[in-house]
């Protein structure tokens, strides 16, 4: 691979800058045309971890892509993430070597004005796609002005609410790591569950699909409680929830529920005289959630949980981890899961997360951006600058291919989906991205893959039970 040094000159800024002046002198926008593809993945993903390599556009109009980001925002954070995110998508016009290629930055300004604005002037510019914004109240000011003039939006808000009606988000959401985790660990033989969720908008998203992803798995939530983020208000919920625990961890192998099926009993658990007809029992659900003691009937052997589920991050995980053992919780038995954000170098040390499992994009694959970005700018990228470069990314993937908009909505939901800086993905008509990620396990040396991410849509993730 060429040296990123080589191609940040004055002289390439300057093909750049006078790229920038001929996309705002011409500003015709291409036909639109709908190309439809198979509903499901067929074959391998379209390769797009090595620098892009545009063909000959010489009779080709100029393919031109629109990037608004908040870069001069008042948050100082959110400026330096802005240009970050800048930063990596200049990364592929450089790498692509192709002047037809025009990446037009743009400034919200951290403001839905200013989003609104940026993308009039791009779409007036003959913008062909825009990539952005961050903030999803921008996103939804920029969708209602590129909708009139039917531009696509791959954004990177994380809130599902503005996906949609030519709008993409391309960005990290929990739902795929609480479903890949979850699964995982029923396939393992963990069929009791424990919840442990900030009172938060992100809580309840994890909340919500960590129900569904057991309830369709064929497990049963035994217990959950939320708690208010600060290191007081943890302690009582983690109290409540360590009497739901199991002693130790027998596997109980499950079969997926059919849609509309009821759980059946417990198999493990020793017939009784009397049996819980509650509808919480007959849905998963138990009503164990609802009291702050088990009730008589409990047997922590046979109902107690074997894996919890904290979704917390830095430093709040570090105060609440230790609250289960602390509370009699064996975490060398009972499996603690966790999110993407448990990649964190500052946690390892933690006695309490080791043996703990959560889904990730493979730091492996993540290591090739994230030393070209070094390479070229001198420090390490921020987690979400990969987002940009994934967008930017496919937008030169897609216009290669010869039709009148290679934007259109059958390209852009290409069923086989994409291989990017953080591995596979695929973008859903929904507007939804889907990811290919793998189960890592945390320990006190590091992070170590357990179960690889899938390499293409049409495999699934290794299920095998032992």
């Amino acid at each position: 691979m060429s040296n990123l040094l080589s191609l940040l000159t004055p002289q390439r800024l300057m093909v750049v800058f006078a790229a920038l002046v001929l996309a705002a002198c011409e500003s015709t926008p291409k036909p639109k045309q709908t190309v439809d593809l198979p509903l499901e993945a067929t074959g391998d993903p379209t390769e797009i971890q090595n620098p892009a390599t545009l063909p000959n556009l010489e009779e080709r109009e100029i393919v031109r892509v629109a990037i608004l980001l908040p870069l001069s925002s008042r948050s100082g954070p959110i400026q330096d993430l802005a240009i970050a995110m800048r930063n990596a998508a200049q990364m592929v016009a450089f790498e692509s070597g192709n002047e037809s290629f025009l990446l037009i930055p743009g400034d919200t300004r951290g403001t839905p004005m200013g989003a609104r604005q940026a993308a009039a002037e791009a779409i007036e510019g003959g913008a062909d796609i825009i990539l952005g914004p961050l903030l999803s109240d921008s996103v939804r000011a920029v969708a209602d002005v590129a909708r009139m003039r039917n531009i696509p939006v791959v954004a990177f808000s994380n809130d599902s609410s503005v996906a949609g009606d030519g709008v993409y988000l391309l960005s990290f959401p929990p739902e795929p790591e609480i479903d890949r985790v979850t699964s995982y660990a029923i396939s393992r033989g963990y069929a009791r569950f424990g919840l442990l969720a900030p009172i938060t908008a992100y809580g309840d998203r994890v909340s919500d699909a960590f129900r569904e992803q057991i309830y369709q798995g064929g497990g049963e939530l035994v217990h959950s409680e939320r708690y208010i983020r600060n290191v007081q208000d943890m302690q009582e919920p983690a109290r409540r929830l360590a009497e739901y625990a199991a002693p130790g961890f027998i596997p109980q192998y499950v079969s997926p529920r059919r849609t509309g099926s009821r759980a059946v009993a417990n198999p493990f658990r020793p017939r009784r005289e009397t049996v819980s007809t509650d509808a919480g029992d007959l849905l998963g659900q138990s009503p164990l959630g609802q009291v702050d003691a088990p009730n008589q009937s409990y047997d922590p052997v046979f109902d107690g949980f074997q894996a919890v589920l904290l979704p917390e991050s830095g430093r709040m995980l570090r105060a609440l981890a230790p609250l289960l053992p602390y509370n009699d919780v064996d975490v060398r038995e009972i499996k603690l899961l966790g999110v993407s954000s448990w990649n964190n170098p500052n946690l390892r040390g933690e006695p309490a997360l080791a043996g703990g499992w959560f889904a990730a994009p493979d730091p492996d694959v993540a290591k090739g951006f994230s030393q070209r970005y070094e390479t070229a700018y001198g420090k390490a990228p921020p987690r979400l600058a990969s987002l940009a470069y994934d967008a930017t990314l496919v937008a030169a993937r897609l216009a290669e291919a010869d039709v009148p908009n290679p934007y259109s909505q059958g390209l852009l939901t290409n069923p086989n989906g994409f291989y990017g800086a953080d591995g596979l993905f695929r973008l859903t008509p929904a507007g939804v991205v889907e990811r290919g990620l793998a189960i890592l396990e945390l320990s006190r040396s590091g992070v170590r893959v357990i179960d690889p991410a899938p390499s293409s849509f049409a495999e699934k993730p290794s299920e095998d039970r032992f």
